[in-house]
């Protein structure tokens, strides 16, 4: 288990379990202000012990609760189908998510997958009713609190949301915030250092073992200028594949197209 900042740990606790008195208030406001702040106290102590579950288990690549023993890079979709079922929302072309709903209380989730079909990211939406208890009791000021300052601050492209990443091992746990300054959603992905998938010619290193085409001296690879370029799934450089063969007879040579995520997930366009 990950160490925590303990002495602000105890500090936020004795501040969600102190009581306030009202010594001039007449008896019942006195325990009416008590049950309210007990409700209170209860409910953020929930949100932190979900807050800990999280960060604790993404040490081992897995989230808490209902997807217990998944394992990023490990378990494979036939994993989750066993565990949780078929998603409500398969993947498409526009998402790459598998996506569970919710209900009765149960959180939601989605499921991104390497080629090989293995994870590669786990979503958790948390719960919608009583959310307070939930990822709506986790603010930036109280993920300071409990687990520390973020490794990196990220803003996420098209919606300006702030991303903060904590490293943890071989992953990485990103708390999107939403506007009401809560964690809206919460992102489990290998460390991006784990690739090193920094640039276009790091892209066509990795993609090239990937396809295991390291000695095919008939394949070219571009990176197509080396931008990197942002979608729903994440950032990715575009390398394009193209046989010398093909050319040679006429043809484009074109092999294909893939997207690199610098997690390592990749897949081909066309």
């Amino acid at each position: 288990m990950a160490l925590k900042k303990t002495t602000t740990k105890m500090i936020a606790a004795s501040l969600l379990t102190g009581s306030v008195l009202g010594f001039t208030a007449p008896a019942f406001a006195e325990s009416a202000h008590a049950t309210s702040e007990t409700a209170v106290a209860s409910t953020n102590q929930q949100a932190i012990e979900t807050l800990n579950q999280l960060y604790d288990q993404a040490y081992s690549g897995e989230m808490p609760k209902l997807v217990d023993g998944l394992q990023i890079n490990v378990s494979i979709k036939q994993d989750v189908h066993n565990q949780i079922g078929l998603p409500e929302e398969p993947a498409t072309n526009d998402d790459p998510f598998d996506h569970y709903h919710g209900s009765m209380g149960q959180a939601s989730y989605a499921f991104a997958y390497h080629p090989n079909g293995t994870i590669s990211e786990i979503r958790y939406f948390g719960t919608q009713v009583e959310r307070q208890q939930n990822l709506g009791g986790i603010s930036p000021a109280v993920l300071s609190e409990q687990i520390g300052s973020a490794d990196k601050i990220l803003t996420v492209p098209n919606t300006n949301e702030k991303d903060y990443v904590y490293i943890t091992g071989d992953y990485e746990l990103h708390f999107v915030i939403g506007d009401d300054q809560k964690v809206d959603h919460v992102n489990l992905t290998p460390a991006t250092d784990q690739t090193n998938i920094s640039n276009g010619a790091a892209a066509i290193e990795y993609l090239s073992h990937e396809l295991d085409l390291d000695n095919n001296d008939d394949i070219a690879f571009s990176d197509m200028g080396g931008d990197l370029k942002k979608d729903k799934a994440g950032s990715y450089y575009t390398i394009k594949l193209t046989s010398k063969s093909m050319q040679e007879e006429g043809g484009t040579g074109t092999v294909g197209l893939y997207k690199v995520y610098q997690d390592g997930t990749y897949k081909l366009e066309n």
